[in-house]
């Protein structure tokens, strides 16, 4: 996937940069709403072999595999664990201590135990890969700024 920024500071072999969301990102609200801001723009830390300055628009690539990964994680995995919780509550937990009765609550209270301890690995999961230059997105290139049509020639 390729993105376009702004490098806001180099700091040796990476760089912050300000990326602008598209604007399909922007009618989403996702980021909006958790955030509490609706501000197009976002920092991001990408490695920076061609030793990009302060100032210059660059352009970035991320490895689309990686993203589909970490998207899976942070989704899909959490979900299959709230299932997980209920359904073994139900068929395992449940009939193993004989309890009897209506248990949808404690099955549900399960699957969100669960998964917030599958978010607790994440976090965890997280911390210790984001630094692995695997993870991030790489300057690979920079954006000329083209004359507008209403410039005067030199």
């Amino acid at each position: 996937m390729e993105q376009y920024g702004l490098v806001t500071e180099n700091k040796g072999e990476t760089a912050l940069i300000n990326l602008q969301r598209h604007l399909v990102c922007e009618k989403c609200g996702r980021c909006g709403l958790l955030s509490g801001s609706n501000k197009r723009e976002v920092i991001v830390e990408a490695l920076n072999p061609i030793n990009a300055k302060k100032g210059q628009r660059v352009l970035l690539e991320s490895d689309d595999s990686q993203i589909i990964l970490l998207a899976f994680m942070l989704y899909m995995v959490p979900i299959f664990a709230l299932v997980a919780g209920i359904v073994v509550w139900l068929t395992l937990v449940s009939p193993y201590f004989g309890l009897d009765g209506r248990q949808e609550l404690p099955a549900v209270s399960a699957g969100f135990a669960l998964m917030a301890l599958v978010y607790f690995f994440i976090r965890k999961w997280d911390k210790r890969v984001k630094d692995n230059p695997r993870y991030k997105p790489v300057i690979t290139g920079f954006i000329e700024d083209k004359p507008t049509e209403c410039s005067e020639p030199e």
